[in-house]
């Protein structure tokens, strides 16, 4: 066959298409630090890096869903022990309005303290988080506990439900009437027929400003029934945050493997990347200096 200088042009023109693209990909693959950069890098390839990158978002909305749900009942938490606070300093002050030593102003001084408690009581009650009260179920735009008659209150019980794993809902709300006790009718109202918070402060108040010792010697024993519901309570709000943390590590540990699959389809080897390119350069360079013989020559190259 006669090798024409058209061929030999077209040939080296070809050779020279073909090191700049494999230049142009290994350059590519150094600056990105990945393989796999466009489908055409590797089409098998890229299978499993759409696959894994699925995998990955999939399970790192569940991690968003788990930090949102621990947030929740860290907040409810906190707000938990406020409310128990309240009520021993309640207790402690009814401890006090027992004594036969107290007299009738000192028990009224105490009444006052025990009607900021009420309203304290009733502020921790409504609390928010993200713009939810924590304590009345799936009406979070709602308050459950007016500033009067909060004993009266009946809250709302619905659940709030976070998917945090595959098939694994978890309940992450306590209804104020499991907390505070549920609600007293308004005629038995402050007569300490009831271990509800509200009403317990209520009562106690009432019966100090009465001067009545033996009613408030009578409160203590509801106040720590009442204490015990509420410590309870708060037990199971930390045995759900433990639930939680159990599934962030299990999200966490499902994550970092797929990453872990998607960086060996998809990253590069960058110290044989570079040793790559630094042969391509070379190659480059010399296809491009015998490129120059090639293609020059005219007739004067000839006469010369």
């Amino acid at each position: 066959m006669r090798i024409t200088q058209s061929m030999l042009n077209q040939q080296m023109l070809y050779d020279l298409e073909n090191n700049t693209q494999r230049l142009s990909q290994l350059q590519n693959q150094v600056a990105t630090g990945k393989r796999i950069n466009s489908p055409a890098d590797d089409p098998i390839g890229v299978g499993f890096v759409m696959r894994y990158n699925s995998d990955i978002a999939y399970y790192q909305q569940y991690q968003s869903n788990a930090n949102a749900a621990q947030g929740f009942l860290n907040y409810t938490d906190t707000v938990m022990n406020q409310a128990i606070q309240v009520m021993q300093r309640a207790r402690d002050l009814a401890v006090q309005g027992a004594s036969d030593t107290m007299a009738p102003s000192d028990r009224e001084a105490l009444a006052s303290e025990v009607d900021q408690l009420y309203q304290q009581l009733v502020t921790i009650g409504n609390s928010q988080y993200n713009g939810q009260h924590i304590f009345n179920g799936q009406q979070t735009d709602i308050a459950p506990y007016p500033t009067t008659g909060a004993e009266n209150a009946t809250t709302d019980t619905g659940s709030i439900l976070y998917n945090v794993g595959d098939g694994i809902e978890l309940d992450v709300n306590t209804p104020g009437s499991q907390f505070f006790g549920d609600a007293v009718a308004a005629t038995d109202a402050g007569k300490g027929a009831s271990d509800n918070a509200f009403d317990l402060l209520l009562s106690l108040s009432t019966a100090l400003k009465n001067n009545d010792g033996q009613t408030v010697s009578q409160l203590l024993g509801q106040f720590d029934s009442r204490l015990d519901q509420m410590t309870a309570a708060q037990a199971n709000v930390g045995a759900r945050l433990d639930r939680v943390q159990f599934e962030q590590n299990r999200l966490s540990d499902l994550v970092n493997n797929f990453q872990s699959l998607l960086a060996g389809v998809q990253d590069a080897d960058i110290a044989q990347t570079i040793t790559d390119l630094t042969t391509a350069q070379t190659v480059q360079q010399a296809s491009l200096a015998v490129g120059a013989r090639i293609i020059v020559p005219t007739l004067v190259d000839f006469l010369k």
